[in-house]
């Protein structure tokens, strides 16, 4: 079974975007309400994937998306605002908010596998 970090600090939305993805099969961690929180979950468990909600709070999610790709573990943006996201991370995956359910739910598997989505980086092992 696939664990999916979600990083969201709207309690609500933190909330339903877990129960989504458990539903769907998938492992949760989290949700975690800041990067700092994030952090800790990937220095204790595995990561196949992160939904990773840009703007958390007064900051941004963007130091974790680094961290997240010097482990080669793929992510999808979720944003109300994708003006927010620099140039380098205009080709990952992204969902705008409010977010469709079934197009999130989509988009998870063809982002975990690599051979499946150009913008999906290969898992860790």
């Amino acid at each position: 079974m696939n664990s999916i970090l979600v990083v969201e600090d709207e309690n609500w939305l933190a909330m339903e975007l877990a129960w989504l993805v458990q539903e769907a099969g998938y492992a949760v961690l989290g949700p975690e309400r800041s990067v700092a929180e994030a952090r800790k979950v990937l220095g204790r468990m595995k990561v196949d994937l992160a939904l990773l909600d840009v703007r958390l709070g007064s900051d941004t999610v963007f130091p974790l998306s680094k961290m997240l790709e010097a482990m080669g573990v793929p992510f999808i943006f979720l944003t109300a605002n994708p003006d927010l996201l620099p140039a380098e991370y205009s080709e990952r995956p992204m969902v705008a908010k409010p977010w469709d359910a079934t197009t999130l739910l989509s988009l998870i598997p063809q982002v975990l596998d690599p051979n499946g989505h150009p913008n999906a980086t290969e898992p860790r092992r």
